[in-house]
């Protein structure tokens, strides 16, 4: 049956977009003990700059610990490197998995820790620092290896730090293998660092092979530190049931509620009559109340002699927990606007001269890797 010329042309240009076209999408290649190795290397290389800018952090430390596990992964796999790590011998396997944990969890460290405040940043970098550790000291291995990757929050970023509240918490562990349909569902238990119960239990509201959805109810009586979280499950074997598998592992830091500190300047410009240039009153200080979370906090300012107000300027300061702060302003506005601005830690300030008044509201941390 002939197409003719033009149906050939069509036949032609099909033919040759199916061979010469580009990808429309491109498979992961299988992970391999090689990759996981290049993977630890670039973490470990990451972490030592980020340590550079944040020296009194554990990520020094966190960098060459994920240099020693390099080591160690590369002695136990030796030859078998190249190959797939599901195809490789269950101890070795299992080092594989738990050494790609860790480069997982340094990854999204690095991602999640970009623009916040370095005391959050250092925070998190403590629960790294106790995953790495914990992913080291690890042992045991199975022929379907379970292993958390990551903790995130139920939209998917990564979590580093709970910070203590009253409000219902939900959050989620992600990895390998953790679930097994066939056999009942696996135990979730939290300790602390020493491997002591915490006093707040989380339960499991959601599952599947790579996520076990997590509740945590009001954690006001979790004291600050780590906060470790176990997996046991079961897998089914084939003539013997469901059996035991090593334990999955992740970990996260509780904290306390930060509280900052804002303190304000506010200069009003008077008009000097009629047509006449204003002059500047002397500046009115003070501290707004503490805000933690969160809210909104006002305060009436009290502004003497000055009748006819051109305009106004305000300076600010956040001041947090560990004593370092950071400054705005000053910010100038006509006397008839208000004005609003953003304040380090995720706060904003506004000033409403109608009713002369200043507030400072928090819309939750600006730090994506805490709840």
């Amino acid at each position: 049956m002939s197409v003719g010329r033009f149906g050939a042309g069509i036949l032609c240009w099909l033919l040759a977009s199916s061979l010469g076209g580009p990808a429309v999408a491109q498979l992961a290649p299988r992970l391999t003990g090689s990759i996981v190795l290049t993977q630890l290397e670039a973490a470990r290389h990451d972490l030592a700059a980020r340590a550079a800018r944040l020296p009194q952090s554990s990520l020094g430390a966190t960098s060459q610990h994920l240099a020693s596990m390099a080591d160690a992964l590369r002695r136990t796999l030796g030859n078998d490197a190249v190959k797939p790590i599901d195809t490789i011998g269950t101890e070795a396997k299992g080092s594989a998995y738990r050494a790609y944990a860790a480069a997982q969890r340094a990854r999204a460290y690095l991602d999640a820790t970009r623009g916040c405040l370095d005391a959050d940043a250092t925070a998190m970098a403590e629960a790294l620092a106790s995953t790495v550790d914990l992913l080291a000291a690890a042992s045991g291995s199975s022929k379907l290896q379970p292993v958390i990757n990551g903790v995130e929050t139920m939209d998917h970023r990564p979590l580093f730090v709970l910070r203590e509240s009253r409000k219902e918490m939900a959050f989620a562990l992600v990895g390998e293998n953790l679930f097994d349909a066939q056999c009942e569902s696996p135990l979730v238990t939290a300790t602390d660092r020493q491997g002591r119960p915490q006093s707040v239990q989380p339960s499991v509201t959601g599952l599947s092979p790579s996520r076990i959805e997590l509740k945590l109810p009001d954690s006001t009586g979790l004291p600050s530190g780590g906060y470790v979280l176990h997996v046991r499950s079961r897998r089914k074997a084939f003539l013997v049931g469901c059996t035991s598998q090593p334990e999955a592992i992740a970990a996260v830091q509780v904290a306390a509620p930060a509280k900052l500190s804002v303190s304000y300047s506010l200069t009003a410009t008077c008009g000097a009559g009629h047509g006449g240039a204003g002059h500047a009153m002397p500046p009115i200080a003070g501290t707004m109340p503490d805000i933690s979370g969160a809210g909104t906090v006002s305060q009436r300012i009290v502004i003497e002699g000055c009748t006819d107000p051109l305009s106004y300027a305000i300076s600010a300061k956040v001041t947090f927990g560990d004593g370092h702060g950071e400054a705005i302003g000053p910010i100038s506005q006509i006397a008839s606007a208000g004005i609003t601005a953003g304040l380090p830690g995720g706060l904003s300030l506004s000033w409403d001269p109608s009713v002369r008044q200043l507030f400072v509201r928090a819309s939750g941390n600006s730090c994506k890797g805490i709840y």
